[in-house]
């Protein structure tokens, strides 16, 4: 027969066994229930590759050259739809600039870093729209320092996602992992370092 000694450490041990599983697959279940849920409304969610009429980027120079896109979507963590209200504010009070139904991030220049829009076609952020899927994109061949408009980028959705209950995700609408952070910093680095080597060789 086993002592008390014994059953409560073996109860410790299943409470920990149990608490380890749900941890290591804690993230597969809301990355499968994220996606599950997006699938459903796929129909209506911008698909394949955004161009540049698609949220009406606008700078000259990017006519002459081709645009090279980082997307994050936040998406809401129930996948009920937002209130806009509420976003409209929010973005409001980080500075963002609304402009034809888009929300765009400037920096100290008044030049664009980076572009808000809702996730739903056909993408724009109304008092009365309805969506669940907010969507930046910045466009790394316009940004006078690629990386830092992305650290920017990155450090807003924190903001937002914190405020809204949301998940961020990748252009392909998958949660946003440490390691897909690092590919789109390298990106944005390596899109630098060409910039810098045709404004040296001009």
């Amino acid at each position: 027969m086993l002592s008390n000694i014994q059953i409560v450490l073996i109860a410790v041990a299943s409470v920990i066994f149990l608490v380890v599983l749900y941890l290591f697959f804690r993230s597969f279940f809301t990355r499968s229930l994220i996606q599950s849920s997006l699938d459903d409304s796929k129909s209506m969610l911008f698909e394949g590759d955004l161009e540049q009429g698609t949220l009406g980027f606008e700078d000259e120079e990017a006519s002459l050259q081709e645009q090279e896109l980082i997307i994050l979507n936040l998406v809401s963590m129930d996948m009920s739809n937002y209130d806009m209200n509420q976003i409209i504010t929010l973005l409001k009070n980080l500075d963002a600039k609304f402009n034809n139904g888009f929300f765009s991030y400037r920096d100290q220049h008044g030049k664009e870093i980076f572009r808000i829009a809702s996730g739903i076609n056909p993408g724009i952020l109304e008092s009365d729209v309805k969506t669940h899927v907010l969507l930046l994109a910045l466009d790394l061949n316009q940004a006078s320092d690629p990386l830092k408009a992305f650290e920017i980028m990155l450090d807003v959705a924190s903001s937002i996602s914190q405020k809204i209950y949301a998940s961020i995700c990748d252009a392909s609408r998958a949660p946003l992992s440490k390691q897909m952070i690092e590919h789109l910093k390298f990106k944005a680095q390596e899109v630098g370092r060409l910039k810098s080597l045709r404004n040296f060789s001009d």
